[in-house]
């Protein structure tokens, strides 16, 4: 499978989405025709294809191939398996995703236990858990517990050995669950860190955007407005480059078009927040608190737009 691998790499690192899921699918198919289709292999590569669909918000897909996944280690007797673990962590990732934390934390804490079990603490996964556990808990507004899990995170990273991709995402967990407190200056200093460690990476990385983000928020929070919209701009490039205008794309517009209302630019705030609405609609539904939420806000800013058209 090294070569499936390699080349799969290569296409995130292009940002080619139809390629990638073309390419996975390819050999999915491959695996089929040779009756394989209740092999490891063939959940592993399941495995991909869910993660994929849940990094481009096809959510639904993304659950289905997850639990497939997990359906095929259970039958080859692997359900205490560094497999299973890995797999039921990223449908947890999926569930914290599309809101249900509550559940979420109960896979994530599964997966932390067979993990220990197989004594893999040191090994990306465990930390992948405690890293995602902790966001997880601050969904639910536990700060004591994320905060916690995300230090347990960044010890372990930090006693490993190229662990540059591990220790910038637990820098910007760590700063997000700092910024959700009110600790500005620790979200500073740990979002700062995450930035020097992108930015010294010799190929880009796909959660690069999301510490973008976390540093806009802080600037926007500190009053720096016009500072703030470049870094949710770039944040913005870099996640439609490697997931396409996925949820967090969306909620990357909904910001800024917040900020670009604080800047006194109420017609670049409407039209860039009917963009995230549509999206919000296509992706969590007209219904999703979220979606509800952004139509009241788009309302507010057409009637700012046309005050004389209020009723």
């Amino acid at each position: 499978m090294n070569e499936f691998f390699e080349k799969l790499d290569a296409l995130y690192q292009a940002g080619d989405a139809d390629a990638i899921e073309a390419h996975i699918k390819a050999y999915l198919a491959v695996l089929s025709e040779k009756g394989s289709e209740d092999s490891i292999e063939y959940a592993s590569v399941l495995n991909e294809l869910a993660a994929f669909y849940r990094g481009v918000s096809r959510f639904g897909e993304s659950a289905e191939a997850f639990r497939r996944a997990l359906d095929i280690f259970r039958q080859n007797d692997l359900y205490e398996s560094v497999q299973y673990a890995t797999v039921l962590l990223n449908l947890a990732g999926l569930q914290r995703l599309t809101g249900q934390a509550g559940k979420a934390v109960e896979q994530f804490l599964e997966a932390k236990k067979i993990l220990k079990s197989c004594n893999m603490q040191n090994d990306y996964a465990y930390t992948s858990v405690l890293n995602n556990l902790a966001l997880a808990y601050l969904d639910l507004g536990d700060y004591d517990k994320a905060l916690a899990a995300a230090k347990d995170a960044y010890t372990v990273v930090r006693q490993s050995e190229d662990s540059a991709h591990e220790l910038a995402t637990s820098l910007n967990n760590l700063a997000s669950i700092y910024y959700r407190m009110g600790n500005t200056s620790e979200a500073e200093r740990s979002i700062d860190e995450a930035l020097a460690v992108y930015d010294a990476m010799p190929e880009e990385n796909v959660h690069h955007a999301a510490a973008l983000s976390m540093k806009a928020m802080l600037l926007s929070r500190a009053g720096k407005k016009a500072d703030a919209l470049e870094f949710f701009y770039e944040a913005l490039e870099k996640t439609e480059r490697f997931f396409g205008q996925n949820i967090e794309y969306a909620v990357t517009k909904h910001n800024i078009a917040m900020t670009c209302q604080a800047l006194g630019d109420t017609n670049g705030a409407t039209g860039t927040m009917q963009e995230a609405l549509t999206l919000f609609e296509k992706l969590l539904g007209p219904d999703h608190c979220r979606t509800a939420e952004c139509r009241e806000e788009l309302k507010s800013l057409v009637g700012k737009e046309n005050p004389d058209d209020r009723t």
